[in-house]
């Protein structure tokens, strides 16, 4: 088949994805991924997309004013382990919606706004390419990674259209996802606490020195608090385009979760058909690990751990828990979806 990669047609077609920011911002880069090809890949960023080697090319930033788009895309803001990519890939249905999750330039995006250079002309531009309809009548829901939530609230102010939905795990849940993973896990933490402490946000008070001393869960600990205390603000800013959902409550409730997600983003689906969804293939495999079912009785296995980090994860909730006090932050938000724990 004969790809056409003229500007028209790449600024039309949706399965021409954004992927980079040329270093000078001057130029966005596409790759060409089909919508039956995103079910194969995890995420839309470079690890993943290598494998399906996508034609590719750059547009100057001059020709991006007007892609054809016909609404606001809607977004899940999340704080990680906490089933953002399994919603995602529950809401990509053909004729409804189209789940984008965590388009790598995003968080490129997010890089530049945190050093205060991010027209919001581009911010736009970008965005308004994430939002092509892959189909008639169809809504795209983009899931960035956690470290692009910085631009939720430029997003949310941008187009009162747009709506999120603000997903969390319970801390003691994150904190045994970060241990689990082992060393990664606790360098990943360690990352993002540095990356959100420059943030806007509360100040916990500690010293570097101080900093320094803490467990890596302590510190994984403060960066899930960073991202809470962020959430509890936007939720009180945005009420009418934002709902709050955590990953328990979801997993113990996902035919009602999503049936009121997609009320939430408008989506033309009814209950029977949500219905469907909730008891669909997705929910029996693996989001980020494609094409691996889950073995019986997989997930719970999951969720323990050995009795000393166990301790460690209850020592350091604890430790949070009077964290969250001295700034005045509840762990557990106000549910915004009305479904019953």
């Amino acid at each position: 088949m004969s790809l056409k990669n003229d500007d028209a047609t790449v600024l039309a077609d949706p399965q021409w994805i954004p992927t980079h920011l040329s270093p000078d911002r001057k130029q966005v880069q596409f790759a060409w991924v089909p919508r039956d090809s995103h079910h194969k890949i995890s995420f839309l960023a470079d690890q993943y997309l290598r494998d399906l080697a996508p034609p590719s090319l750059w547009l100057g930033r001059d020709k991006l004013d007007s892609p054809a788009v016909s609404g606001p895309a809607h977004y899940i803001f999340h704080s990680a382990f906490c089933c953002s990519t399994l919603i995602a890939s529950a809401l990509d249905l053909k004729g409804v919606a189209m789940g984008l999750k965590e388009p790598q330039i995003l968080n490129e995006l997010a890089a530049v706004f945190r050093a205060r250079a991010l027209p919001g002309a581009l911010l736009s531009s970008v965005t308004g390419l994430l939002a092509r309809p892959f189909g008639p009548g169809e809504s795209v829901i983009v899931k960035p990674s956690n470290e692009a939530n910085i631009l939720a609230e430029p997003l949310l102010r941008q187009d009162g259209h747009t709506r999120a939905i603000l997903l969390y795990a319970p801390l003691p849940k994150f904190l045994r996802s970060v241990a689990r993973k082992g060393m990664w896990g606790r360098i990943w933490g360690r990352r993002l606490h540095s990356l959100l402490r420059r943030d806007p946000g509360p100040d916990f008070g500690f010293t570097e020195a101080e900093l320094f001393q803490q467990t890596d869960l302590q510190i994984a600990a403060t960066a899930w608090l960073l991202h809470h205390h962020h959430f509890a603000a936007l939720a009180a800013q945005f009420p009418a385009q934002v709902r709050l959902l955590d990953s328990e409550t979801f997993l113990a409730h996902r035919e009602e979760s999503l049936a009121q997600i997609g009320d939430h983003f408008g989506l033309k689906l009814d209950r029977t058909g949500w219905a469907r969804v909730a008891q669909g293939d997705v929910f029996k495999q693996h989001s980020k690990e494609i094409g691996r079912v889950f073995a019986e009785g997989e997930s719970k296995q999951a969720d323990t751990l050995p009795a000393f980090l166990e301790e460690e994860v209850e020592m350091v909730g604890t430790w949070a828990q009077s964290l969250a006090g001295h700034i005045g932050l509840s762990l557990d938000l106000p549910p915004a979806l009305r479904i019953k724990p």
